[in-house]
């Protein structure tokens, strides 16, 4: 009976905490690093808009401040970058990950 009870604690508890899923809005593209790289392959670009940029956005733990490219409001962690643009309510982030090195590279730039 303990065990019983215990793995439906368990379970229950495993669904509370686990995050919902949700479709990614937004784009990718696999390309070089920049124009003058030799590897093609090297970095998958993202895109995100909508929900999925939002979702993000509110996730930085970081002080939103005017991007000086596009005049909204950005949140910068390393090289990641999502905006808010107040007069449209829209998301945006824009960051790559560099495939070999697994790390967060700029995305897009000014």
């Amino acid at each position: 009976m303990r065990a019983a009870v215990f793995a439906i604690a368990m379970a229950l508890s495993f669904y509370a905490n686990s995050a919902e899923w949700k479709k990614v809005e937004g784009i990718y593209s696999v390309t070089a690093k920049d124009m003058v790289s030799p590897i093609e392959d090297s970095h998958y670009r993202i895109q995100l808009k909508g929900v999925s940029a939002k979702d993000l956005y509110s996730a930085m733990k970081a002080t939103p401040q005017k991007d000086d490219c596009t005049g909204a409001i950005a949140k910068n962690i390393g090289d990641m970058q999502c905006l808010y643009y107040k007069a449209t309510n829209n998301y945006e982030c824009h960051f790559s990950i560099n495939i070999a090195e697994q790390e967060i590279e700029y995305g897009v730039s000014c």
